[in-house]
């Protein structure tokens, strides 16, 4: 088996929510390394694909950095990468062939975003037993290979199952027995596939009314819609949500922002139900409910993993904090990325009693 360090030039990445890519980085290839390091180490961690190149990409990062603590996953590993490993895919494969964790301790975290979801990852890592990932972006990187046709159903459904086993097994190592995923939610457009290679694997849903979801997403991520095309094809998004990708293609190329958080809010539901369609057996959470009963809930969500409540101290520490404090996601934003109107909102009702009539913006699953 295989791996060679690339060494970083420099950091290249535009914008921090950008899906992630071997492009987020200038580099050059280094000495060849043990492949087994990026199960072993605690500093490695799983970044990207190279797909072009069929490479997986793991970053390096200073020993003392946690990255656990960080509200996005993905961009902890950005700032503080310090060096770059490369793996072949076959010897991706390989490793994660050689993978012992069980199942049934993996949780698959799906959610709309928005909806406290952030939250209820650092109440899971408040348990010295848990690791729990917040928003690691290869599963979002898989999307866009998928909806694109750059790869097979067999190959993606290989690949998220190589990326969610090697990234157990490196915790594992480091003594932590349950192994959280909770992913940006765009991922439910692959959770089929992850059902179908991790099938034993917990579930959790949460979700949000869709005009106040709206809302705070268009507050935190919104764009104008004349920013709308670099939005989707620079940056790649187009291919985040398949029904987008599929507007886009009889639609000249056009949407608007209403459109698309529209399309963000339905497809997310619409895939959730198609997964517990599946025969999967899921937690269900709403953020108003969360909002009204934190404790009641955390409970609910950690007792279908088979998880204790943490300590009420640490628990009430938790829920007094902004969980995506000093980020572009957080409460007190002074300036909004965008502001939806009342007119906005009755609008994105009304797109999305279009897009699927079983769904209105208050669904309760």
């Amino acid at each position: 088996m295989e791996a060679y360090e690339l060494i970083i030039e420099n950091k290249v990445k535009n914008n921090p929510f950008d899906i992630v890519s071997l492009d987020d980085f200038q580099t050059h290839i280094g000495q060849a390394v043990d492949p087994h390091l990026v199960l072993e180490k605690s500093n490695i961690s799983l970044y990207c694909l190279d797909h072009a190149n069929r490479r997986a990409i793991f970053i390096e990062t200073s020993p003392d950095v946690d990255l656990l603590q960080a509200p996005f996953y993905f961009i902890a590993q950005y700032e503080n990468a310090k060096n770059l490993i490369a793996i072949p895919y076959d010897t991706l494969h390989a490793l994660a062939k050689k993978v012992e964790v069980n199942q049934e301790r993996i949780i698959l975290f799906y959610s709309t975003g928005r909806c406290g979801s952030t939250l209820v990852s650092k109440v899971m890592n408040l348990n010295p037993s848990v690791v729990s990932f917040s928003e690691p972006d290869i599963f979002s990187q898989l999307i866009m290979i998928r909806t694109a046709g750059q790869s097979t159903d067999a190959e993606i459904a290989s690949l998220l199952y190589d990326s969610t086993m090697i990234m157990s097994a490196n915790a594992q190592n480091q003594g932590f027995q349950y192994f959280a995923f909770k992913f940006r939610s765009y991922v439910l457009s692959v959770s089929d596939l992850l059902y179908q290679t991790i099938p034993q694997a917990k579930i959790l849903f949460m979700y949000r009314n869709a005009l106040t979801w709206a809302y705070s997403f268009s507050r935190a991520f919104g764009s104008p819609d004349d920013n709308m095309g670099e939005r989707l094809e620079k940056s790649g998004f187009r291919y985040m949500i398949p029904s987008v990708n599929k507007h886009l293609k009889t639609h000249n190329n056009s949407i608007n922002w209403v459109e698309y958080v529209a399309h963000m809010w339905v497809s997310t539901m619409q895939d959730i139900r198609s997964l517990r369609q599946q025969g999967a057996v899921l937690a269900f959470a709403r953020f108003e409910d969360l909002k009204t009963n934190p404790q009641a809930i955390i409970h609910s969500l950690l007792t279908h993993c088979n998880l204790p409540m943490p300590e009420p101290e640490k628990l009430s520490d938790v829920l007094a904090k902004d969980s995506q404090a000093g980020t572009a996601g957080a409460q007190d934003r002074q300036k909004p990325a965008r502001r939806l109107s009342d007119a906005d909102l009755v609008e994105l009702e009304r797109v999305i009693r279009d897009m699927d009539s079983s769904l209105s913006p208050d669904t309760v699953l």
